[in-house]
Parts: structure tokens; sequence; C-alpha cells
């Protein structure tokens, strides 16, 4: 005689953690077999989300390959720059790094240079994003070395990157503009001996006045240097800017010691500034 199953015999169930089940049952004196097929619901979710993701990845990839061959095959200029805008959604990807290098390197344009290298800067961990950052401070645009610095200045804790900025600061670079965001992003590490020796050296090449403000603000920070206090002792008699000279006064009277005692005193005798004869007096 055939057996008939009912549908509640083939039934499956969905628990949201796995069990161990004989599942057996006896009706009269036939045996009927209710199936059970116990699948967590933890791991549906996780194949679903799985599945997604290769079929994601399997998507970004062919949509980042297209991009990368119109950016290979396009001559102008423009359009390979808004064609590079387009790989910020696939920073994720090996491939775009890779090719973001390349244009970094290799592109004549000197803006695809610097989008490359500002989208790098997601990237710097990975030491050869690093390395080529490090050596775009050395390109022939303005705008890619100041993106390079920018860059940077995310690892300006690192020792070798400190470095790397002080000798640029010091010896090679001439844009005052990026000069000025060297200055901003070593200032991030006042505290090195390193970087307040080449702000002070930068002070005695007699930059302009934005340069000067910027490295005296930053250096009128520290607090009870009493190298410090000296030098600003003796800048103070050397500065004609009457903005900047009232600012390291007010900076001499809050340390109230013998150098800025003397200095003050010395100033005072020839200062025409009658703010600063005011503060003085």
């Amino acid at each position: 005689m055939s057996e008939k199953r009912s549908k509640k015999d083939f039934e499956i169930k969905i628990v949201d953690t796995p069990e161990i089940s004989d599942a057996f049952k006896s009706e009269g004196e036939q045996e009927g077999f209710e199936e059970i097929v116990e699948i967590p619901v933890i791991d549906v979710l996780e194949a679903e989300h799985e599945e997604f993701e290769i079929v994601g990845k399997t998507e970004g990839l062919l949509e980042l390959q297209k991009i990368l061959l119109e950016i290979e095959s396009t001559t102008r200029n423009k359009d390979r720059t808004n064609l590079i805008d387009k790989l910020i959604d696939y920073l994720k990807y090996e491939e775009t790094i890779s090719a973001l290098i390349d244009i970094a390197i290799n592109d004549k344009y000197p803006l695809c240079r610097a989008k490359a290298v500002s989208f790098l800067s997601e990237s710097l961990m990975d030491k050869k994003v690093k390395e080529l950052t490090i050596r775009k401070l050395r390109d022939s645009s303005q705008t890619v070395r100041l993106w390079a610095v920018w860059s940077l200045r995310a690892i300006v804790d690192e020792e070798e990157i400190q470095e790397v900025l002080i000798r640029r600061l010091r010896h090679h670079e001439k844009s005052k503009k990026i000069k000025l965001w060297l200055v901003r992003s070593l200032s991030d590490k006042i505290e090195n001996p390193r970087v307040i020796d080449v702000f002070i050296q930068s002070l005695k090449g007699r930059p302009d006045k934005e340069m000067r403000k910027l490295i005296l603000y930053y250096i009128m920070q520290i607090q009870g240097d009493q190298d410090i206090s000296y030098f600003l002792s003796t800048y103070v008699h050397k500065e004609n800017d009457k903005e900047i000279r009232l600012e390291i006064v007010k900076k001499l009277l809050e340390m109230d010691n013998s150098d800025s005692r003397y200095a003050l005193q010395k100033l005072k005798r020839n200062e025409r500034n009658q703010e600063i004869i005011s503060l003085l007096s």
C-alpha cells in the first residue's frame, strides 16, 4: 500500500539556534516521519549577506574597471579629472589604490596628480602610499605639493614625517603658500626642539608678515621655556611691524622673568607706538 505524506510531514522549521532532534513520529500501525530541517536564522542571514557582498564586489569591480579604462583612453584633461573624482567610491579596492598611485606619478596634468594624492591620503598606512606622498613633496606642481603636505599632516606624529617636513621647510620649498602649510603641519609637534629650531631659523630669513605672524603665534604657545623667553626678548627689538611687536610685548609681560623685564625696559626707551607704550607704563 502506498504511503501518503501530508504537507506537515515535510515541514521546514527555522529556529534561532541549532538543536538536535530525532523528529520521529508514529501514527498507528504506519510509521510516518515528520521531516524537520532546522536552519538557524543567523546562518541564513549570514549566507545571504555573504552572497550580497560577493555580488556587490563583483559589480563594484566591473564599474571600477570601466572607469579605469575610460581614464586610460581619455586625452582631455578635464574629462580625466572628472573621471578620477568617481574613484572616491572605490577606495576600498586595491586596484583603485594602484591606479591612483600610477596617476599621481605619471599623469601629465597637475590637477589629476593632485586629486590622486588627495584621495590616497585615506590610505597612508600603506607603505607604498606613504612613500609616494613623500615623493610628491618634490612634484613640479605647487598644487600637488600642497596636497602632499596636507596629507602628511595626518601622520605627523611619526618622527620620519616630522624630519621630512622640517627638511622641506628649511632647505627646499620656495612657495610661500606651501611654507605656511608646512608651518601649520609642524606646529602640531611644537614640543619637538627640531621644530622650534626650524621656526626660529625661518624667522631669521626675514619672511613676510603673514609667515612671521604664524610662526610667532605658535612659538608663543610654548609655556615656561627659558630659551623661548630669551629668543622673544631679543627678537622684539628686530620686529618692525607694530601689530606683531604688540603681541610679543603682551607675551613678555605674561612671562615676567629677568629676560623679559630687561627687554621691555629697553624697548620702553625707544618705542613710539602709543598702545605699546601704554602697556609698558
